[in-house]
């Protein structure tokens, strides 16, 4: 049996939390619809999604006001940890919520391969 994309994408994010350092991780789409997410049964996973969805938005519209471009990703320090907001291309954005005192350096680099990987599967016909 093929490999469907729900499939697909699961594989991207469980490889994505195994960088450590991550409490939670999903991927949404741009009308923050949640697509899928690994995130601790206290989290309302459609309400993150929701929320993550509406920062984006709030953040692209202000850099539009602004002229300085597209947004490409999103920190918000709290103090238990950084949330991480990255576009995965026109569709989707891959979120993940990061211990306080995690490696931002590694993370970010992570999230950037995998949103990459979430735009790609998402673009195939």
């Amino acid at each position: 049996m093929p490999e469907t994309k729900k499939d697909k994408l699961d594989t991207v994010l469980a490889r994505f939390g195994e960088v450590g350092q991550i409490k939670a991780a999903g991927i949404v789409s741009k009308e923050g619809l949640l697509i899928t997410a690994l995130m601790p049964p206290e989290m309302n996973e459609r309400i993150v999604a929701a929320l993550c969805s509406t920062i984006m938005a709030s953040a692209e519209t202000a850099s539009t006001q602004m002229g300085t471009g597209g947004v490409s990703d999103i920190h918000v320090k709290t103090e238990q940890g950084t949330i991480l907001l990255q576009p995965a291309g026109e569709k989707a954005i891959l979120i993940a919520l990061a211990d306080s005192g995690a490696q931002l350096g590694l993370i970010m680099m992570e999230i950037e391969a995998r949103a990459k990987q979430v735009q790609e599967i998402l673009e195939e016909v």
